[in-house]
């Protein structure tokens, strides 16, 4: 039931992320066109895009990189895991994830600080508050906690599904 809900949460939290960071996509392209076009053709650049473009690319990346562990798409080497058997590559599965928690809360513990220090200031072009932009940083550790628990919760679901199965079977092998 649990698991349900946190899929559901989940889901919603990846739908606003994705929506978010294909909007911030869209604004990078835009600003970047911008930006070479008035240079290269105008002559003249205009102000900001350039910081716009870098401030979207940002929170891009880590909205991107929150999704990426949810969907299980970052990059891995898995020699070692591929050669252990079913129940050792699900625990190591476990444990994998508990160090993305532990990563993701300094994440969140860093983000949280750099928005501290920056607090009153201003981007030099924008004059976006700074907080603003280190804002992502937090919101993609929060992202990675919530997917990696859900992680280790179908892992140990699936753990539980194979004794109870493997159980089953020795049941039924006894009675014959």
């Amino acid at each position: 039931m649990f698991n349900k809900t946190l899929h559901k949460i989940n889901g919603g939290i990846d739908a606003v992320y994705m929506t978010t960071a294909g909007i911030l996509f869209i604004v990078l392209i835009a600003a970047s066109f911008v930006q070479v076009f008035t240079r290269y053709i105008m002559n003249s650049s205009l102000v900001g895009t350039e910081e716009l473009a870098r401030y979207c690319f940002i929170w891009m990346s880590l909205l991107g990189g929150s999704i990426a562990v949810g969907k299980w798409a970052h990059t891995s080497i898995s020699v070692l895991y591929d050669l252990l058997p079913n129940v050792p590559q699900k625990l190591m599965f476990c444990l994998h994830n508990l160090l993305v928690i532990v990563l993701s809360v300094i994440f969140i513990m860093g983000g949280i600080a750099m928005m501290k220090v920056s607090w009153g200031q201003s981007t030099p072009t924008l004059h976006l508050a700074k907080p603003l932009i280190y804002l992502a940083v937090p919101l993609c550790g929060f992202g990675m906690i919530m997917h990696a628990i859900e992680h280790i919760l179908d892992t140990l679901e699936k753990i539980r599904s194979h004794d109870a199965q493997k159980q089953t079977i020795e049941t039924e092998v006894g009675e014959i």
